[in-house]
């Protein structure tokens, strides 16, 4: 007989057959984060700004409403461009260890509070404050929006109007003296779409299901090929709500209390549980198409639910290493 040959006395035992190696998750988008905006002073909503640098998210957005809408009239509500200059004034001077800088943005600012021409140069200050590219998500608003505006002397228009408003603001933020900021034009409906295809860097949808999102995008390229641009040079973008947990249970159980006397619609489309079935959302959105997804933590704990979420995706060494003094 012959011999064995296995391995000599003493050897490690031979491993088995190798295992199929796990599939990594594909990157997530571009992640920023929405501010607090609904508090007296300034103070959390540029200590979140800081955080979400510091952990690595590529942004941070601000709403526009000059009062909350859905609460009490008289809550303190900051307006949305001053708190990004301030925003950026604070954020432009952060040590940034060879990263790209944290992008300002607006998801979204009505494009009819506020002329053409002065929206193009607050943009463009911003951008110069930060020292980074500033991001206009433009709205038209909706009828929601009617009681708000004429208790603050502006004027409302009918939906033709307010179309209209969104097309001439995206057109002067592409004139010299904006600084050349990326445009994204959000709603759901035909109408922004095929405005966002038309005079929009992105088309942004508030929300959006994955497959919502691929049809939508899909509308704003074939508007943006009727109209002479390149489909591929316009992208969709998402924004949302999202509320991170490490434990999947109480994530749900977080979900059913903050969600207990609000739009079932509502709760049903936010992202929701641990850390890794989120990126896992995020992902599918990603796969639709999306190259930002803009988070509105919701049910409290904001601060925890961005750094497990910034560390489960690693955002920190995507994003070129940890900062300095982080």
């Amino acid at each position: 007989m012959t011999p064995s040959r296995g391995a000599p006395p003493g050897a490690p035992a031979a491993a088995g057959p190798a295992r199929p190696a796990t599939p990594a998750r594909p990157a997530p988008p571009l992640l920023g984060i929405t501010l607090p905006q609904l508090t007296a002073s300034p103070g959390p909503a540029l200590a979140a700004a800081e955080q979400a640098w510091k952990l690595g998210y590529a942004g941070c957005f601000v709403f526009d409403h000059l009062w909350p809408l859905g609460g009490a009239r008289e809550r303190p509500v900051l307006e949305g461009w001053t708190l990004l200059a301030g925003l950026a004034g604070r954020t432009g001077a952060l040590p940034r260890g060879g990263r790209p800088p944290l992008a300002p943005g607006t998801l979204v600012t009505r494009a009819g509070l506020r002329s053409p021409a002065l929206l193009a140069r607050m943009a463009a200050t911003v951008a110069q404050a930060a020292g980074a590219r500033v991001i206009v998500g433009l709205g038209a608003g909706d009828a929601a929006n009617r009681a708000e505006n004429l208790a603050f002397g502006l004027a409302y228009r009918d939906a033709d109007g307010r179309d209209a408003e969104v097309e001439r603001a995206a057109r002067a933020l592409r004139a010299p003296a904006a600084g050349g900021p990326e445009v994204w034009i959000g709603g759901s409906g035909p109408r922004m779409r095929a405005l966002a295809g038309r005079a929009a860097d992105a088309w942004n949808m508030w929300g959006a299901l994955p497959e919502e999102l691929a049809t939508g995008l899909a509308d704003v390229r074939r508007a943006a090929e009727a109209a002479g641009r390149d489909p591929a040079r316009v992208g969709a973008t998402w924004g949302g709500q999202a509320l991170v947990d490490p434990d999947a249970a109480r994530a749900r159980a977080r979900l059913a209390a903050w969600g207990a006397n609000r739009d079932p619609g509502e709760v049903a489309r936010t992202l929701c549980g641990d850390p890794a079935a989120v990126l896992d959302r995020l992902a599918e959105l990603r796969a639709a198409g999306a190259r930002w997804c803009v988070l509105s933590m919701v049910g409290g704990a904001a601060a925890a639910g961005r750094s497990a979420l910034a560390a489960a995706a690693g955002l920190a060494a995507a994003a070129g290493g940890d900062v300095p003094g982080s």
